[in-house]
């Protein structure tokens, strides 16, 4: 007896198209789905970060918006706002700019949000740039891309303007919600804009997002993902503390004309103030940075080890165990990462004399801050330092710290966990002295700050050894991020734990920022850990936020070594 027909009519076309050697070519709609095309895949592994970061941002500009229009709703009540911002020393206008139209609506969201967007849209174009090409490579899946019939050089192009339509479509999402939020709650005179002012405002984030991301994308295929996020990193955190404290900063005001923040100071659209030829310039460099990336993936060699790629470290003790191997790898970005900050705090702590002067000549000012740090010697090295370094400089510990917990992640994702689980070593107990070697990495960069903060007090003829201690906590707040991704890397998946410290960061500092602004519940405000913290350079710490922060650290260290041990290894 026949076994019976179980093809069915859809297995038969299929078979027939097979035989007659027709190839079924992928619809329009599939290729932008990610099938059929290096374009279309680009865009759908780019799909979910570019929604969630335009939908994001879109709701903190409505939230801003509806709030200054609830809480400020008559022309004499924005005006007392606006004189009260501008009237503000260098110290505090340092990370939003100069106030530009702040009593209409549209100045006030360019002033008070827009200047700090291209930071956090930034850190998501440098880690996605990075990983275009060099994550990719490091994966080995670059290898079947380059293996069809396309060119390197067209592949870098396919690749690179699928994130530049990623982002272009978050940008398009904070637009057009910008847009709304104006038409919606522009009640007074000035505050009405069309939507190309938006639109203007969009195209200077699109630009300005892309600067770090660019740098990153160029030195990728040349130094490798993490080391390249790196130097994004260093390009938009410099460029942006440079141009924010240039008036503060003697130093800073030196090189300010190298920032990018700076050559577009002049253009904000929703406050009325345009620069087109400052944004072309921009978007010119921006456009050779990402050629050169092209042309450098173009001519190196896509050949990565089975293994991935194998670093040998040139001192014997880097490789006596996981622990030191881990410390090792990190230890030369700990350095980086820690000499930058120091020189940051130096700086700062040496332009005390001059905040001091400044702020002196403003009561009113002076009183204002005392409301919020009763009992404390603001007018000192250690108040300037809690104000203008401490509340910035956890943005960049942070960062860092993410930068370290994606090393260690890469020893799964880069396929090497396979070689370093071959030593006679579990699993939980390489989790755990590895994760050991990313605190200790924290602990020696909090070491280097600690030491520039010495130095800097030293020259204001202060002790810097207190100072020192409180920005100690700087540190801990680090390990305690830092434990989250290690927890998420080891319990989930090592792919999004560097990410997921990046997010923790920026969300807490926004939580703390706008919670405040927006007369938040303190229920909702305190979620970010940044509040429990307490003022520690000026001698005030929170027991419970130092407590939680190494709860957050070693508890992290132990899932992690919990779900190594677990799941599958190089999922």
């Amino acid at each position: 007896m026949a076994a019976p027909d179980r093809t069915g009519p859809a297995m038969a076309v299929a078979a027939s198209g097979a035989a007659s050697g027709d190839t079924i070519e992928p619809s329009v709609i599939a290729r932008i789905m990610g099938l059929g095309s290096v374009f279309g895949k680009g865009l759908r592994d780019s799909r979910r970060g570019a929604l969630i970061i335009g939908v994001l941002l879109g709701i903190l500009v409505l939230i801003t918006g509806s709030q200054i229009s609830l809480e400020y709703n008559t022309a004499i009540e924005r005006a007392a706002l606006a004189a009260q911002m501008s009237g503000l020393p260098a110290v505090f206008q340092g990370m939003l700019g100069e106030p530009i139209r702040i009593e209409t609506l549209g100045g006030f969201l360019s002033w008070r949000m827009f200047g700090f967007v291209p930071v956090m849209v930034g850190i998501w174009s440098i880690v996605a740039l990075s990983g275009t090409l060099a994550g990719e490579l490091a994966r080995g899946s670059l290898d079947v891309l380059a293996g069809g019939p396309i060119g390197r050089r067209r592949l870098a192009i396919v690749k690179l303007g699928s994130h530049l339509v990623a982002l272009a479509i978050a940008v398009l999402i904070l637009a057009i919600a910008t847009f709304i939020t104006v038409v919606a709650f522009g009640t007074l005179p000035g505050d009405s804009l069309g939507i190309e002012a938006a639109l203007g405002q969009a195209a200077w984030v699109f630009v300005a997002t892309l600067v770090p991301g660019s740098v990153a994308f160029a030195v990728a295929p040349i130094v490798g993902r993490s080391s390249a996020i790196g130097v994004g990193a260093l390009v938009l955190f410099v460029s942006f503390i440079v141009n924010g404290y240039g008036d503060l900063v003697p130093a800073f005001d030196a090189i300010r004309p190298l920032s990018y923040f700076d050559l577009t100071a002049g253009h904000r659209p929703l406050a009325g103030a345009w620069d087109w030829p400052a944004l072309g310039l921009l978007a010119a460099i921006v456009a050779a940075v990402l050629a050169v990336g092209v042309v450098v993936f173009e001519r190196r060699d896509l050949l990565v080890p089975s293994e991935g790629r194998q670093v040998v470290p040139r001192l014997d003790a880097w490789i006596m165990g996981p622990f030191t191997r881990s410390l090792g790898e990190r230890l030369p970005a700990a350095l980086a990462w820690g000499g930058a900050l120091g020189l940051y705090g130096v700086v700062l702590a040496t332009s005390a004399d001059e905040f001091v002067a400044q702020l002196s000549q403003i009561p009113q000012v002076i009183e204002m801050i005392e409301r919020f740090f009763p009992d404390a010697d603001i007018l000192s090295v250690g108040g300037f330092l809690q104000l203008a370094y401490f509340s910035e400089a956890i943005i960049l510990v942070g960062l860092a710290a993410a930068f370290f917990v994606a090393g260690w992640a890469s020893d799964e994702g880069e396929r090497r966990i396979e070689m370093v689980m071959g030593a006679p070593v579990s699993r939980a107990e390489w989790a755990i002295r590895s994760s050991l070697g990313v605190m200790a990495a924290i602990a020696i960069m909090t070491l280097i700050i600690d030491l520039g903060i010495i130095v800097g007090a030293r020259i204001q003829g202060e002790d810097g050894l207190g100072l020192a201690l409180g920005v100690s906590v700087l540190g801990l707040y680090g390990m305690a991020v830092a434990g989250v991704g290690l927890a998420v890397g080891g319990l989930v998946r090592p792919g999004i734990a560097a990410v997921v410290v990046v997010s923790l960061t920026i969300g807490f500092y926004l939580l703390d920022l706008l919670g405040t602004i927006l007369r938040l519940p303190d229920a909702i405000v305190g979620l970010s850990l940044n509040q429990h913290l307490g003022r520690p350079i000026l001698g005030e710490f929170d027991g419970f936020g130092l407590v939680l922060c190494m709860a957050l650290a070693f508890g992290g260290v132990a899932l992690a070594a919990l779900g190594m041990s677990r799941r599958d290894v190089g999922r």
